[in-house]
C-alpha cells in the first residue's frame, strides 16, 4: 500500500457557527458514514448515492462520539449534555437514554460478546452499560483526569482507556481488574486503539508520539515520532500491516509498520484532523475535522490511469476497464473515482497529490526482553520486582524518545531556515532579472536622447562654423528646368 491517496469527495456536516464534526464511523454493510457534529447533530451519508439521509438524531449539546453496532442498525453515541443515546438507524427512534455521567461523554465503544456499552467521560469514569435495557453493570475508575478514549479488543477480552492525566490503562473483561497503567506519554492522551490481531496497542496524544504496546506485557515495543502537534485520531488498517493518523495540523499519515516507515502523507484539511480510519477492504480513508467538513480518499491503485496516447499507444495500449475497479466500493465512490480518472486522462497534473518526502520523523522498533524469574524470590516478591523493572525500561524510553523530540525538533528548524534561504535567493534572482529586462529600455532612451543632443550640437556647429568664416549656408533646391542643386556655402 506503498501508494499515493486521491480525493474524491467532501461531505460538509456540521452547520454551527464554531466547532465541527467531532466523529465519524462507518457502516459498511450498510454503506453508510454518520458524523457526530458540535452542532449537536446526527448527520447520516449514504454511500449508495452520496445523498445525506433525512434522519432526526440530536443532543441538547455537541456529539463527541459515536459507533455503529456490529449489526449496524443502531447508533450509540454520547454528547458533552452528558447523555448517552441509543438510536434505531431506520426509524430515527431514541431507544435508551442514558444519564449515568456526570459530565461530558467523549468516548464510546461496544463490548459485542456481552451486547455491553462501553463509555468515558470527563467525570474520570468509565462505565459499562447493558445495550438491552441500558442497565449499568460496572464503573471502572482509576484515571485522575479526564477520560478521552476507550477500546475494547475484537475478541472481547481486554478494555483499553487513554485519560488527560497521561496514562493508558488496560483492563481485563468479565473481572475488570486492571492489569496494567502504562506512562509513557508526557502530555494527554487522546485516542487509543487496538490491532486487528489484538497483540497492539497504538496510544497517542498531545505530545504527537504514537507508542504501540505491546498487551501481553505492558511495554512498549515502538514508537513512532512524526507530528510536532496533537495527534487525535488512529486507526489500524485490517491487515494490521499499516496504521493511519491525524493530527492537530489538518495532516493524514499513512504509516507502514511491517517496513517501519512513513508510507504517504496529505494535506487532508484545513484545520486539525478529529476523526480517521480505513474502510472497505483499506482501499478508503475517511477523515473528519473542525473545518466541517468529511472527507473521502481512494488509493491510487483504485483509481483508472491516464490512457497512453499516440498511434502505438492507441492501438495497444494497455486501458482499465471499468470491470477493473473494485466492485466491492459502494456505487458512490466508484462514480467518484472514475471521475477522478477522466480528470487524470485529460489533465494527469491536474490533480495536486502531497507527498511529504522530505518530512522528518522517526520510526523506532524496541522489543524488551522480559527477565526470566529468579527462583529465589516468592511470586510476591517477583512481581514486585518485575513491576519495578518494567517502569524503569519505560523511563529509559521516555528519556529515548524525549532526546529523539529534541533531535526532530532541531532537524526541522534547519529545514525551515534552509527553506527561508532559498525563498530569499529566489526571491533576490527574480529582483535581479527584474532590473535586467528594465535596462536596455533606459540605455535606449539615453542613446535617443544622446543622438538628439548630437544633432542639434551639429547642426548649430554648422551654423556657427559659417558665419564665423563670411559664408552663409544655402540649402539644396530644384531649379525651373528640373536639375538639382546640393547644399552649398556662398559669400554674404
Amino acid at each position: 500500500m506503498n501508494q499515493a491517496w486521491h480525493h474524491i469527495h467532501t461531505f460538509n456536516s456540521d452547520s454551527s457557527l464554531f466547532g465541527g464534526v467531532r466523529s465519524v464511523s462507518i457502516n459498511q454493510c450498510r454503506e453508510v458514514i454518520a458524523c457526530g457534529n458540535d452542532d449537536n447533530t446526527i448527520k447520516l451519508w449514504d454511500l449508495s448515492n452520496g445523498q445525506s439521509l433525512i434522519r432526526s438524531f440530536r443532543h441538547t449539546q455537541g456529539v463527541r462520539s459515536l459507533v455503529f453496532t456490529p449489526k449496524g442498525d443502531k447508533i450509540i453515541s454520547g454528547g458533552d449534555d452528558g447523555m448517552i443515546r441509543v438510536w434505531d438507524v431506520n426509524t430515527s427512534q431514541e431507544l435508551l437514554t442514558l444519564k449515568n455521567h456526570s459530565s461530558s461523554v467523549t468516548t464510546i465503544a461496544i463490548l459485542p460478546i456481552y451486547d455491553f456499552i462501553v463509555s468515558g467521560s470527563d467525570d474520570n469514569s468509565i462505565k459499562i452499560f447493558s445495550l438491552n435495557d441500558g442497565r449499568e453493570t460496572q464503573t471502572l475508575r482509576g484515571h485522575s483526569s479526564y477520560v478521552q478514549s476507550v477500546a475494547v479488543s475484537s475478541d472481547g477480552t481486554l478494555i483499553a482507556s487513554g485519560s488527560c492525566d497521561c496514562t493508558v490503562k488496560l483492563w481485563k473483561t468479565g473481572t475488570y481488574e486492571e492489569l496494567f497503567s502504562l506512562s509513557a506519554h508526557l502530555k494527554d492522551l487522546r485516542i487509543v486503539v487496538f490491532s486487528p490481531d489484538n497483540q497492539m496497542l497504538a496510544s497517542s496524544g498531545d505530545d504527537g508520539d504514537i507508542i504501540l504496546w505491546d498487551v501481553r506485557t505492558g511495554l512498549s515495543k515502538c514508537t513512532i515520532q512524526g507530528y510536532s502537534c496533537s495527534v487525535r485520531s488512529l486507526g489500524f488498517s485490517s491487515n494490521g500491516q499499516f496504521l493511519v493518523s491525524g493530527g492537530d495540523d489538518g495532516y493524514v499519515k499513512v504509516w507502514n509498520l511491517t517496513q517501519g516507515k512513513l508510507s504517504y502523507a496529505f494535506h487532508a484539511h484545513s484545520t486539525g484532523v478529529s476523526s480517521v480510519a480505513f474502510g472497505f477492504n483499506n482501499q478508503v480513508i475517511v477523515s473528519s475535522s473542525w473545518d466541517k467538513t468529511v472527507k473521502i480518499w481512494a488509493v491510487e491503485t483504485v483509481i483508472p490511469q491516464p490512457q497512453k496516447v499516440g498511434l502505438f499507444g492507441g492501438l495497444f495500449g494497455k486501458k482499465q476497464s471499468e470491470s477493473q475497479l473494485v466492485s466491492s466500493l459502494p456505487n458512490f465512490i466508484l462514480r467518484q473515482i472514475q471521475e477522478v480518472g477522466k480528470n487524470l486522462n485529460q489533465s494527469p497534473s491536474s490533480l495536486q497529490i502531497i507527498n511529504a518526502e522530505a518530512d522528518t520523523y522517526s520510526f523506532q522498533w524496541e522489543t524488551s526482553k522480559v527477565p526470566a524469574r529468579d527462583p529465589q524470590l516468592s511470586l510476591e516478591d517477583w512481581n514486585r520486582w518485575l513491576k519495578k523493572w518494567k517502569r524503569e525500561e519505560e523511563e529509559r524510553k521516555k528519556e529515548q524518545r524525549s532526546r529523539e523530540r529534541l533531535r526532530l525538533r532541531e532537524e526541522r528548524l534547519a529545514i525551515e531556515r534552509r527553506r527561508e534561504e532559498r525563498l530569499r535567493k529566489e526571491q533576490q534572482l527574480r529582483e535581479e532579472k527584474l532590473k535586467q529586462q528594465q535596462q536596455p529600455t533606459s540605455t535606449s532612451w539615453v542613446n535617443s536622447s544622446s543622438s538628439q543632443q548630437k544633432e542639434k550640437i551639429d547642426v548649430w556647429s554648422i551654423s556657427s562654423s559659417g558665419s564665423s568664416s563670411g559664408k552663409t549656408y544655402v540649402k539644396g533646391y530644384t531649379r525651373k528646368d528640373g536639375t538639382h542643386v546640393e547644399g552649398h556655402y556662398r559669400n554674404k
